[in-house]
């Protein structure tokens, strides 16, 4: 697999902040990757930087083998952006369907297929009876999928998404998961995500990278970080003194727990379930960060 962003050495002062401080990696082309880590930790950083908004203070970013600082027309023309505060970056003197148009000319989309690529992703993202409006007044959650359109609609190769489902329904926010997994399954598109959400990351993500004051600590698949970092855990509920009470086992050596062997000959355990780490609890044991 090729690669489609490569950050070297990457760093972002803003005077004596270092915003992004040393942060190298690889993404390859098809694959979803994803930014964990707190507040102002360097993910939106990262990403300006990588989308040409702002300059890096020191290393390079290529992203489909453009340098940002040297080709930033070019990068402009390769990738989607839907920025943190996507929802708010729309011309509301034009309706919904004029500022996909504006910016479907901007990035040279054919005028042969522009309106049926307008068409589509309206329709995709339940904005057609709507397309006509101005943006003026949408909701929050209609103005992110406008967004999210607006990001997509000349088909880029590389689409950076921060906080790509805020303010959007859990069903809408399925199919924008669904969607992002069988483009990149399919090698279409690569995606670089930054989100509070952790279902996300667990669901989407091919790999994970965990970020605390500007440095990169740690990059996994989320399913490698829950073996080689988590904890699995099997969880009983039983009656005590007719009160429902849970505790829980180390699933390492369970068979050999005396506490839980006994528990189970009482006859008296209702549930009995495994529970896996989580991600937060992941990122918290390996960076001694909480992520709010």
């Amino acid at each position: 697999m090729t690669t489609t962003i490569s950050i070297n050495e990457l760093s972002k002062f803003f005077g004596d902040t270092k915003a992004v401080n040393g942060v190298s990696l690889d993404v390859k082309r098809g694959e979803v990757f994803g930014f964990l880590g707190p507040n102002a930790a360097g993910k939106s950083t990262t990403v300006k930087v990588a989308a040409t908004l702002l300059c890096p203070t020191k290393g390079t970013i290529l992203v489909d083998g453009y340098d940002v600082q040297t080709d930033p027309v070019e990068v402009r023309s390769a990738i989607g952006l839907l920025p943190e505060d996507g929802a708010t970056t729309h011309y509301d003197r034009l309706s919904a369907y004029q500022n996909l148009e504006y910016f479907g000319r901007l990035y040279d989309v054919p005028e042969e297929m522009l309106h049926d690529r307008i068409i589509q992703l309206l329709e995709f993202l339940e904005l057609a009876d709507r397309a006509e409006d101005s943006p003026a007044t949408y909701s929050t959650g209609l103005k992110q999928k406008l967004s999210l359109a607006r990001s997509l609609i000349h088909d880029p190769s590389v689409v950076f998404l921060d906080e790509p489902t805020s303010s959007l329904d859990p069903i809408m926010s399925r199919r924008i998961r669904q969607f992002i997994d069988q483009q990149a399954e399919a090698g279409k598109q690569t995606f670089f995500l930054c989100t509070h959400l952790l279902s996300e990351f667990e669901h989407l993500c091919d790999r994970v990278g965990f970020i605390v004051e500007g440095k990169l600590t740690l990059i996994e698949s989320p399913k490698e970080l829950k073996i080689k970092h988590g904890k699995k855990i099997v969880k009983l509920e039983y009656l005590k003194n007719d009160e429902l009470v849970s505790q829980e086992f180390d699933l390492k050596n369970l068979a050999g727990n005396n506490n839980f062997l006994s528990l189970l000959r009482t006859g008296t355990v209702q549930t009995i379930h495994t529970e896996e780490a989580s991600l937060e609890d992941i990122f918290i044991k390996a960076t001694g960060r909480h992520l709010k």
